[in-house]
């Protein structure tokens, strides 16, 4: 039997590459056995779950995550200087994050819509390239998996987690460790989490007339995030605190992709977080969040998407229009749900 988590040393193993994750997965079956097709994946999971092969992160792209280069540009993306690993300088890094990258689901609706079958893995180089020329955001597998790469290539102990919002599996975010502190960093959740979350006990995070609060729950491996909603909380997400399997965080990157499983391809979303203003264009409606209110106004016009994306998200070069077309199409299907998050 093999756990997962580390690729076997013996020779007597043998690596298939899943390219269907958010990053490349290498699941190791022994060389006598002949491994189930590549579209009978459910079957590699089952086989990583009874012990018979191992799922493994597949190392990175010679030279991606070691490069000076790729790091430096990321820093420069963020205006931060780079630091030694220390919980100040991951506040830092966190909140310039937050205020740096939007959160948008367009570049998942058109990746849907270019690969209709099983869609490509996050490319860490060319996502870093949009970004800098404010052509994308993302959404959490895209947004956690690249600032997990940076915090990796800084020092940091990080590993990915995995969430439960729609399905298990349907969000990701990272836990740090520095020193003896575990932290729950929350990049790609669309809200103005500019801090850390200390693992600890429950904490409050209030900004923009909006609330939030995390707690552990069952006995301190799962946390859960609640959100105050018609003047109680509801919970919204549950985080299973061990580092996610690589084959189950591949699966749900998959699942995230497909009509009618989550709000990723039947809406319309963006979202800016600022200290004191959280913005959001959920289909057809600009929300602005403040500590005096909320006030909403209708977007009708490709003209207003272009620019509402442009001036108030900070995405001239994000392809807009493509995005709402592909988003109309998917809605106009029948059974597709336009709000499930």
């Amino acid at each position: 039997m093999l756990s997962t988590g580390a690729a076997p040393t013996s020779r007597g193993w043998q690596p298939i590459e899943w390219q269907g994750a958010a990053a490349p997965v290498e699941v190791w079956f022994p060389r006598r056995v002949l491994p189930p097709r590549p579209a009978l994946r459910s079957r590699w999971a089952e086989a990583v779950r009874r012990g018979y092969a191992c799922a493994v992160a597949a190392p990175a792209r010679e030279g991606l995550i070691d490069s000076r280069d790729w790091v430096q540009r990321y820093l420069a993306l963020l205006g931060v200087e780079r630091r030694p690993p220390d919980a100040a300088a991951l506040a830092e890094l966190t909140r310039a994050h937050i205020l740096s990258v939007p959160f948008e689901n367009v570049t998942s609706l058109l990746r849907r819509l270019a690969y209709p079958g099983a869609v490509p893995p996050v490319d860490a180089d060319e996502l870093l390239a949009r970004w800098e020329r404010r052509g994308a955001g993302g959404v959490c597998f895209e947004i956690a998996d690249l600032f997990g790469r940076l915090l990796a290539a800084l020092g940091y102990r990080v590993h990915p987690v995995l969430g439960h919002i729609t399905f298990p599996g349907s969000h990701q975010a990272l836990v740090v460790r520095v020193g003896d502190a575990s932290l729950l960093v929350d990049v790609g959740n669309g809200a103005p989490f500019f801090e850390p979350i200390p693992l600890r006990e429950a904490v409050e995070v209030r900004r923009a007339g909006l609330a939030y609060r995390f707690r552990p729950n069952a006995g301190g491996v799962e946390w859960v995030q609640e959100r105050w909603i018609e003047e109680k909380w509801t919970p919204f997400c549950r985080y299973e605190l061990h580092p996610a399997d690589p084959l189950t965080r591949a699966a749900a990157y998959q699942r995230h992709h497909v009509p009618g499983e989550t709000w990723v391809t039947g809406s319309l979303t963006l979202i800016r977080c600022f200290a004191e203003e959280v913005l959001l264009l959920r289909d057809e409606e600009l929300s602005r969040f403040t500590g005096s209110g909320k006030r909403t106004d209708r977007i009708a016009t490709l003209a207003d998407y272009s620019r509402v994306t442009a001036e108030v998200f900070g995405l001239p070069e994000l392809p807009i229009a493509d995005g709402v077309r592909a988003w109309r199409d998917n809605v106009a299907k029948a059974g597709l749900p336009t709000r499930q998050r």
